[in-house]
């Protein structure tokens, strides 16, 4: 790994920039009064784009790496220089969020770990500006995911913490419970059984509770990983690092 594309943020300023994500969202105003008219119908070639870019299968990444960014910076530029109403600046902001995810995956999985951080902080500004609750907390989720990699639990628990204060589709906290219910096992200790056992049961309920309804992000939650987690649950707690590496 070529460390000087490791980004180390703080452990202070991760927490940080959980909990000031977790105050609430922001406010999504019109774009430049002067600015060329954002045509609806392209936003929505950029959405269904996205959506289709997404599902490739992993090793197609090679491919859509260089269009994801096209993507990001021409739905970035619409945003800074051209003319929509607050609901077209909406599906803009989240369009944004979502590309700074996928892109961010794509560079943590080639150990570019600096921009991926990067793409998170980036994607959590825009769903914040969006109001996108679930969004915001999914991101979060993510950052917290690089800092458990890195071994930093603590602080992958406190971003989590705040996470599951903004999230509000059941899927999304199934998920959200399901990688605290990791990072707490991953510590090691006894004392942390009880409460990883606590977040698996509300995985468990979240997931029962969840609908057809569900971010894109978490939509890889399935009835197989839940009966995997159940397995590992009835047996060894330290074991569940096996089955949540998601």
């Amino acid at each position: 790994m070529d460390r000087r594309t490791f980004f180390t943020i703080s452990s202070a300023a991760l927490s940080a920039l959980a909990s000031d994500r977790a105050a609430g969202p922001a406010v999504v105003f019109g774009g430049l009064r002067d600015g060329r008219v954002v045509n609806e119908e392209f936003v929505a070639f950029l959405e269904t784009s996205t959506r289709h870019l997404a599902g490739l299968a992993t090793e197609q990444r090679q491919h859509t790496t260089t269009l994801l960014d096209a993507y990001l910076a021409t739905v970035t530029g619409e945003l800074e220089h051209g003319r929509y109403t607050p609901a077209l600046g909406r599906r803009l902001h989240t369009l944004a969020a979502g590309l700074s995810q996928i892109i961010a995956w794509h560079r943590f999985d080639l150990g570019r770990h600096a921009h991926a951080s990067q793409n998170w902080i980036a994607g959590l500004r825009y769903a914040h500006a969006a109001g996108d609750h679930d969004m915001g907390a999914g991101l979060l989720g993510d950052l917290a995911y690089q800092a458990a990699w890195r071994g930093d639990h603590p602080t992958a628990a406190r971003i989590l913490t705040h996470a599951l204060t903004r999230a509000r589709n059941p899927a999304a906290r199934c998920l959200l419970q399901l990688r605290l219910a990791r990072t707490l096992a991953s510590r090691g200790g006894r004392s942390e059984q009880r409460a990883v056992l606590r977040a698996l049961a509300a995985a468990e309920q979240h997931f029962n509770d969840a609908g057809t309804d569900r971010p894109a992000w978490c939509a890889w939650v399935s009835e197989a990983v839940m009966q995997s987690v159940n397995l590992f649950q009835r047996g060894s707690v330290s074991r569940l690092t096996c089955c949540l590496a998601a």
